[in-house]
């Protein structure tokens, strides 16, 4: 009996040893923190993968004690599945910006789904040809002025979300993506775009279940020669709001310009302060400043996308203006506040805690 419990011991510490150890490719974690999800496997992570996540930690200088610890991260047998890095200002995504993307980005050939919103990434690296298995990218709110040439080696992407940038040309390839379902391409400075778009199987016009357009180009500058599955679009002039993509905002081009002497030029329409104090109870205000005259409209909306309330609708003269929302018969929660005059478009978040 007891060289039975002595070889029972024996195996459960080998099994045990066993266990515990990568291969020499992966490197083991002892304590996995709570941002880190294993869809498969064991606490073997990949060095390229970690090397990867090492690198973007150094060359931004972000502070984290561990390569682990950086965005939300999911893993299937070693490798990095799932990064989520955008900068949300909360514990899902990184705590502070992220400007430049290392080289070793390339090492993650595993990962299908990359999240970077809200930084100031202003250029993909050659090597992000390299994620082929990508099928969801989201890299809307940063500086981009161009994407990569070869985008049809990101052949497996079905959600590309590229808003809110300042990308001003988009390579023909893109028309190779033959399992791309959603291109949101709004809010660049776009002047024209491959006549091959075209030949994609994308649904141009149409909203999925969730009142998310597959497609939305609004907000650019497209004028002429503009292909005709995308002039025709009903979302040609649409894009999402700002700030959680909750609900669609109209987005027209930016079309018309005539040339003037640079000093007569005014840069916007009109100057909007963020409002005060926020979070707010029961009110929050905040100053404007309109440059020209012209028709104000200040709308509220709440989370889900819906109108709770106008505070003005007018024709106004140019000047300086502050407003008041009360909110004492609405909910907690966040609203957002459209400031729209006939040539331009500003939202501010208001978050109402009572």
């Amino acid at each position: 009996m007891k060289s039975l419990k002595y070889f029972i011991f024996i195996f459960s510490f080998v099994i045990k040893y066993a266990m515990s150890q990568c291969d020499s490719s992966f490197v083991s974690f002892d304590v996995i923190p709570s941002n880190v999800n294993i869809l498969s496997g064991d606490s073997c992570f990949y060095n390229q993968d970690l090397e990867a996540l090492e690198d973007l930690i150094s060359v931004n200088q972000l502070q984290y004690n561990s390569v682990l610890d950086i965005g939300t991260q999911s893993w299937f047998n070693g490798r990095l599945k799932l990064f989520v890095a955008g900068n949300y200002g909360n514990s899902s995504g990184v705590n502070d910006t992220i400007y430049i993307l290392p080289e070793s980005i390339g090492n993650w050939t595993s990962l299908s789904g990359l999240y970077l919103e809200w930084n100031r990434i202003s250029l993909l690296p050659e090597t992000f040809n390299m994620l082929k298995e990508l099928r969801s990218l989201y890299i809307s709110n940063n500086i981009l002025g161009s994407v990569i040439e070869d985008m049809d080696s990101l052949s497996n992407l079905i959600y590309l979300d590229l808003g809110y940038n300042e990308i001003d040309s988009i390579p023909s390839s893109l028309c190779n993506l033959n399992n791309l379902q959603y291109l949101w391409l709004f809010n660049n400075n776009l002047t024209s775009v491959p006549d091959c778009m075209c030949s994609m199987s994308i649904d141009w016009s149409s909203d999925d279940s969730a009142w998310f357009p597959y497609f939305a180009i609004g907000g650019n500058n497209l004028c002429e020669n503009v292909p005709e599955c995308i002039s025709s679009s009903e979302n040609f002039n649409v894009s999402l709001d700002q700030f959680y993509y909750s609900f669609q905002v109209e987005s027209p081009q930016e079309c018309g310009s005539v040339m003037v002497d640079p000093i007569d030029i005014v840069p916007t329409s009109l100057s909007v302060n963020d409002p005060y104090p926020n979070p707010f109870n029961p009110g929050t205000s905040f100053n404007i400043r309109l440059i020209k005259n012209g028709k104000l409209k200040i709308s509220v909306y709440d989370i889900k996308g819906n109108l709770v309330d106008i505070l003005i609708n007018n024709n106004l003269p140019a000047a300086a203006y502050t407003f008041k929302w009360d909110a004492s018969e609405f909910s907690s929660g966040v609203y957002f506040i459209e400031i729209k005059t006939s040539k331009e478009t500003v939202y501010k978040k208001a978050i109402l805690a009572k």
